[in-house]
């Protein structure tokens, strides 16, 4: 796809400067850039088949800096900062430190979003195509900005192109679903991409499904698919790196709920209400959820423990 794409994300293309003519010549910078351009192109297409993959100990975001103009350093920059969540702040000052933690995960999303566009920028000026991921992970920051349509854009270029295996595609063209409402396009995408996800990665998209059965009016439904989750060896998957902040706070309290901590699903709940991002009906659904954990007969709003 063109720069059409990046000029919908509503960011200008930051244009960096190419390479002098000295370093064209075989300078020390440029054939270090070159040399790393090659590792990240290995670990990206690795990752583009199997889902998870280290990539080293090299400092990415660093050398995306110093190599402005080598799209896979770029790229695999990006997906280390999307890989980053942030740890929410003691739970007795979850609220207050809402602000500060939503700032943040902006501020990470928007980061990896520049170095794509840049890698893409790039490419083009090359007349080459860009890196394999590229565009799945733009639309990756679209989802943790809330961007339904920008990330279902990009998601379908990152399929049309064969970036990721085809559940992969599906989980998080999910979530996109889900922000924009479609809860009948959201669920079958979710059900599908757990039915064809290989088990050691199946997690997130139990995850995924849990989270638009329970919008989807089955709540019954997603606390068993929460509940298996919570087996031994289960792991969490990279759920929480898809999601934006406010349905990461809702999958949170809801999968507390199911495991019966209610004094954490309540203070989760009311930190999820406190953010601007839920509309009406969500915000009815989770006052609903926060109201069953009342004791039954109490005028005071409070938490069974």
């Amino acid at each position: 796809m063109s720069l059409l794409l990046v000029g919908s994300l509503l960011l200008a293309p930051v244009e960096a400067p190419g390479p002098t003519v000295w370093a064209e010549a075989g300078g020390r910078p440029w054939t270090g850039c070159r040399e790393r351009e090659r590792q990240a192109e290995g670990i990206l297409q690795r990752v583009s088949t199997q889902s998870e993959e280290s990539s080293g100990e090299s400092p990415w975001a660093a050398l995306a800096r110093d190599c402005p103009n080598a799209p896979s350093v770029l790229v695999l920059a990006a997906m280390r900062e999307l890989v980053k969540v942030p740890s929410y702040p003691p739970q007795i000052d979850l609220i207050d430190g809402l602000p500060r933690l939503a700032e943040i995960y902006r501020e990470s999303r928007l980061q990896a979003r520049t170095w794509l566009t840049r890698a893409l920028v790039e490419a083009e000026r090359r007349g080459e195509p860009p890196p394999v991921l590229t565009y799945y992970f733009l639309g990756y920051a679209a989802l943790g900005l809330g961007e339904a349509s920008t990330a279902r854009a990009a998601l379908a270029e990152a399929e049309r192109r064969g970036e990721v295996e085809g559940w992969r595609a599906d989980r998080a063209a999910a979530v996109a679903a889900l922000l924009a409402g479609e809860l009948p396009r959201a669920l079958e995408l979710a059900y599908r991409a757990r039915e064809l996800a290989p088990t050691a990665q199946r997690a997130t998209s139990v995850y995924v499904l849990a989270l638009v059965y329970d919008r989807a009016g089955a709540p019954e439904t997603a606390q068993r698919e929460l509940l298996a989750l919570r087996a031994p060896g289960s792991e969490r998957g990279a759920v929480d790196t898809l999601l934006p902040l406010h349905e990461r706070l809702y999958l949170n309290a809801l999968e507390q709920q199911a495991a019966r901590n209610n004094g954490s699903a309540a203070r989760l709940w009311e930190a999820y209400l406190a953010l601007p991002e839920p509309e009406a009906p969500e915000r009815a659904l989770a006052e609903r959820r926060l109201a069953e954990l009342r004791p039954r007969g109490s005028l005071v709003p409070g938490v069974g423990r």
